[in-house]
């Protein structure tokens, strides 16, 4: 069965999001983290290879990304002013969507469709590997999406974070994340350093955990 609130980027409520996202924060420090930020790297990557100019073209792509009923972004700025922007956003709605906003939670809605924005403001919100909370922000890439004709640059953690921030877990839907990432980052040529996450890990006390990693890349 599939699960409700669920999206992939193909989803017009995903890319909605990110278009807000790209709007209302583009000067705002920020890296989207998590499966949302997975999602997003693989599809970049999977349309550079397949040479088409938005994700909407990718012949099946739904069916390769995981799910997920959130984006989580972390924040370097004021609380006081990002509550200011969500607010902004909800007055300035309009079309079909409508806005909810909660503690570090703002909720987008088009229908009975929701999909949430779960949002950190400081370390102690980034379960894991929040002493990497600053540098996560500081070092995130920028991925370029087409998006309804316009290009929006929506800022990701690198996929060394977002691998060791899953190792700290490591359920099976993190399993399934850092396998699309590897695959993602063998496509696009990207220079992975797996003893980054190693070091990583052995900071915050999960080293055990990384021959997971080493089994997982052998599989790719």
């Amino acid at each position: 069965m599939k699960k409700q609130n669920a999206y992939t980027i193909v989803d017009e409520i995903f890319m909605d999001t990110l278009s807000t996202i790209y709007q209302y924060f583009k000067d705002i420090p920020y890296a989207i983290v998590g499966g949302g930020a997975v999602q997003i790297y693989t599809a970049s990557v999977i349309a550079k290879e397949n040479h088409v100019n938005t994700v909407k073209n990718i012949h099946n792509l739904s069916f390769m990304l995981r799910r997920t009923g959130d984006i989580d972004l972390s924040f370097q700025y004021d609380p006081i002013e990002l509550t200011k922007t969500f607010n902004l956003i909800i007055e300035h709605a309009s079309g079909n969507y409508q806005f909810h906003s909660f503690n570090k939670r703002f909720v987008i809605q088009h229908g009975q469709r929701r999909l949430n924005l779960n949002y950190q403001t400081e370390d102690s919100d980034l379960k894991g590997i929040s002493p990497y909370y600053n540098d996560i922000i500081r070092t995130a890439m920028t991925i370029n999406l087409l998006h309804k004709n316009e290009e929006i640059g929506i800022k990701i953690a690198k996929p060394e974070y977002l691998i060791a921030s899953k190792l700290t877990r490591i359920k099976p839907k993190d399993q399934i994340d850092i396998v699309m990432l590897l695959n993602a980052m063998e496509k696009d040529g990207y220079p992975f350093d797996s003893e980054d996450v190693r070091a990583i890990l052995k900071s915050v006390q999960k080293q055990d955990n990384y021959p997971i990693l080493i089994e997982l890349m052998d599989s790719v």
